[in-house]
């Protein structure tokens, strides 16, 4: 055969010799493509767990956030996972009850055995925290004003931490709005609620000014014209309320009907468009501690409301979609950040997935966030925040992606 093929002319040769080479390419490109199929498919899924007030009272606050992490991994699944790892996720709902959320993160560290809780956004966090200490399993973003983002190492937040927002967006009130005297109401239904007064009160103490008026509310009240005429009488300016969300309108609204009209300074969770169009002619700030939600001021902020309209669009809804979902696409940003800074495998372990996020240093993970830096064994204190706020009816971001940092100097 090979004497039949050298005694043919020149140019059958040649054919001869292409048509060879063909069969040989398509063989080795069969056999490249066989080999990344089975490289890919021996990658091992990594599990991540979620939970959330997602039900009750205060659910409002965070209804979209399981979902939005959902969103974020299919997304990342199908741009080829995080480092070729397909990503799972656990999600529960610990509808508002202290018990149900204790067990609910002890089935996800015991049974489930996530890897991390990403997107943390309960308001019962403060029970099962001691508990999550013991297991070396982090809590990796959510819902950055909690108290435990700024007191526990296990906490690992994507934005601006408590002790670090809450004196910012004072200092904006403060510096631009000309205002230093605050009220605080707090909802008596959740422990955070009143967690958050004294934070308030040292930041007041800090900027030079002073919280004139506390006090704690019922969430199903008929009426809050007494708390706005109290605040009024002390001679408060601005008007910090935490809350669920639906409950805002009503107080903003009562408070006018007083002929009161105090600046509401909001934690970001509660303002969705359909808050911002509720309130009618109150002005109200926002210190964001991740990216504004809003926003579509740079790509990976695109990317986060690309995907939220392919794989999950019902959190787009007006009346539910919050700062809590952007705070945890951004958390779920920051696990792919450390899982490729570990350069987890196969058999990935929390205490590896640990290692990662203290190898990152000043990542804003594509521009969603402050410059994130983890201290080992500290609590870890992130400054700087977002400016949002209502105006007219409309959530507007006055200076866009460019981060308000006063009190970081």
């Amino acid at each position: 055969m090979r004497h039949a093929i050298v005694g043919l002319p020149r140019a059958r040769r040649l054919l001869a010799a292409l048509i060879a080479v063909g069969v040989l390419g398509a063989v080795c490109a069969s056999s490249g493509a066989a080999h990344t199929a089975r490289a890919a498919a021996s990658k091992s899924t990594w599990v991540i767990g979620n939970i959330g007030t997602y039900s009750g009272i205060n659910s409002g606050n965070f209804l979209g956030a399981g979902q939005t992490l959902q969103a974020w991994a299919d997304y990342t699944n199908a741009h080829g996972g995080v480092d070729g790892h397909k990503i799972k996720v656990i999600s529960l709902d610990d509808a508002g009850v202290a018990s149900t959320s204790v067990n609910d993160v002890k089935q996800l560290v015991a049974t489930d055995h996530v890897l991390a809780i990403v997107g943390m956004s309960s308001g019962d966090d403060a029970d099962w925290a001691s508990y999550i200490e013991g297991t070396g399993v982090p809590v990796i973003g959510g819902s950055t004003p909690l108290p435990d983002f700024a007191g526990n190492p296990d906490y690992f937040p994507v934005g601006a931490t408590a002790n670090n927002s809450v004196p910012d967006l004072l200092l904006y009130a403060k510096n631009v709005l000309k205002q230093t005297v605050g009220g605080y109401l707090g909802c008596e239904e959740a422990p955070v609620c009143s967690a958050l007064e004294p934070v308030y009160a040292g930041a007041y103490s800090a900027i030079g000014g002073k919280l004139a008026y506390n006090t704690l509310f019922s969430s199903s009240a008929p009426s809050y014209a007494a708390q706005c005429l109290a605040a009024q009488s002390a001679g408060v300016q601005d008007l910090e309320i935490i809350g669920p969300a639906p409950v805002i309108p009503k107080i903003a609204q009562n408070c006018q009907s007083q002929g009161y009209n105090p600046t509401l300074l909001l934690n970001d969770v509660v303002l969705t468009p359909s808050l911002a169009s509720s309130i009618g002619t109150a002005d109200a700030v926002f210190g964001a501690d991740a990216f504004p939600f809003t926003s579509t001021g740079n790509a990976a902020a695109k990317a986060f409301h690309a995907a939220l309209q392919k794989y999950e669009p019902s959190v787009l809804n007006p009346a539910d979609f919050t700062q809590d979902d952007a705070d945890t696409w951004a958390s779920g940003q920051l696990f792919a950040a450390a899982a490729e800074a570990a350069k987890l495998g196969n058999h990935p372990t929390s205490k590896q997935l640990v290692g990662g996020l203290y190898k990152l240093k000043k990542d804003t993970l594509g521009g969603l966030t402050p410059p994130l830096t983890f201290n080992k064994g500290k609590p870890n204190s992130i400054s700087c925040i977002y400016i949002m706020s209502i105006y007219h009816g409309s959530i507007i971001e006055p200076q866009g992606l460019k981060l308000y940092c006063p009190a970081a100097g």
